[in-house]
């Protein structure tokens, strides 16, 4: 009975550490999920015109692990779709359920006492993964909330050195055309990974001297 407990979670183990939550994959076009979803139904298709030739429980347990297959690949489409906390769940137990399923067509094979103990020992792996799905939900809320306040304060950030450029940009055009020559505003602070938050300006050298770079927080006309 142990073994075969652990031969469970080990398998819903495997199907679950695959798939979930993964911010690093950019957000998929409309068309592009269209085509994905396409893709998954002509393969749910194929596995099952592969499955026909089989016998009863054979054939019982491919079709299983071909629906369980769809489920999950369609699941996982939802959550790169639109990454939340409610669609990751559902990864989870898309997951646990093709588990399930494929456990309990296993079982129906075996007589007897054997045949319930398997049964046993599917539903607890099941409730315990039901019950994992759910903690994690709130460890994925949270990753998902922190990861929405790094975008926001980068874009915060981007635009407030955006305006600072503009802004240095108009003192530069509105300086006496020999001042303006020596008026370069550059962008820098978050575009570039700088702190300071203004631009710079290259100052005219005099006579016999190398050029300096002095940060400035708006543009002097040259001496």
């Amino acid at each position: 009975m142990h073994h075969r407990i652990a031969w469970l979670a080990a398998l819903l183990c495997c199907a679950a550490g695959a798939g979930g939550l993964n911010g690093n994959k950019a957000p998929m076009s409309k068309e592009a999920y269209r085509a994905q979803q396409q893709r998954i139904e002509a393969e749910y298709d194929a596995t099952q015109a592969r499955c026909k030739p089989l016998d009863r429980t054979a054939r019982n347990i491919c079709n299983e692990k071909a629906r369980g297959a769809r489920d999950i690949a369609a699941a996982e489409l939802q959550m790169q779709m639109k990454p939340t906390a409610d669609n990751d769940e559902k990864v989870r137990m898309a997951k646990a359920e093709a588990v399930y399923a494929v456990s309990l067509e296993t079982c129906k094979a075996m007589e007897g006492n054997a045949r319930e103990v398997c049964r046993k020992d599917a539903k607890a792996v099941f409730a315990g993964a039901r019950a994992e799905a759910k903690l994690q939900k709130e460890v994925v809320a949270q990753t998902l909330k922190s990861e929405r306040v790094v975008r926001d304060s980068s874009a915060v950030a981007e635009r407030q050195a955006e305006a600072q450029f503009a802004a240095a940009r108009e003192r530069c055009d509105m300086l006496p055309p020999e001042g303006k020559e020596n008026c370069r505003p550059t962008r820098v602070g978050a575009s570039t990974g700088s702190d300071a938050p203004y631009s710079s300006q290259r100052v005219k050298p005099a006579t016999g001297s190398r050029g300096v770079w002095k940060p400035l927080t708006g543009c002097a006309s040259s001496a």
